[in-house]
């Protein structure tokens, strides 16, 4: 990368970590300016305003979160193989993020309530993971995996609750059961819906 490129994703990279802590609406300008040890100008050069850095972080963390969870899943046959590759992958990286944030359950509560291109940025985001997630249900029916009468949308909102319960249950409120709990939670879905015990 060219230097000014260099320099954007480092300042990325710390926005990208100051987020993830203290959530995209702790990010300033100034802020940056002083963790990185540039001038404010020099930070405002490369974004223009407060709001594109946002966007930029939005980007990056979902960059890094296909990178972890979802091309990782792609290696694995299509149908049952991938869906739980893909699950794995993302309590993966769940269970790390328990120590900081998601920017994605962090995003949603900061931003259920504000329009504009930030908010857009998030939920474009996680459209896009839903639908990969949808996708792959899709595919374990189709190979018999799973039953064919099953209503994706419902597997697709139950296996996200148990991503959202497992980090209200271990960063609120201290449970260290969680985990498998929910790693048992998806295969109880999974066998609801007609797939076979190993």
């Amino acid at each position: 990368m060219a230097k000014g490129q260099q320099t954007k994703a480092h300042i990325v990279d710390v926005a990208l970590n100051i987020a993830t802590h203290h959530g995209l609406e702790s990010l300033s300008i100034g802020g940056l300016a002083e963790a990185t040890s540039m001038s404010k100008s020099g930070v405002f050069a490369h974004f223009g305003s407060r709001e594109e850095l946002q966007i930029s972080v939005v980007r990056e963390y979902h960059h890094r979160f296909e990178q972890d969870v979802f091309y990782p899943a792609l290696q694995a046959e299509k149908g049952l193989p991938r869906l739980r590759a893909m699950f794995g992958n993302w309590m993966q990286r769940t269970t790390i993020e328990l120590d900081s944030g998601c920017i994605y359950i962090s995003g949603a509560v900061e931003f259920s309530e504000r329009e504009g291109a930030v908010r857009d940025a998030l939920v474009a985001s996680f459209n896009t993971w839903h639908a990969a997630l949808r996708r792959a249900i899709e595919q374990a029916q189709a190979a018999g995996h799973l039953n064919a009468d099953a209503d994706p949308c419902q597997l697709l909102f139950e296996i996200h609750g148990l991503i959202l319960v497992l980090h209200y249950d271990v960063r609120f409120l201290g449970r260290k059961d969680s985990v498998p709990r929910a790693l048992a939670g998806f295969e109880n879905i999974l066998r609801r819906n007609g797939a076979r015990v190993d």
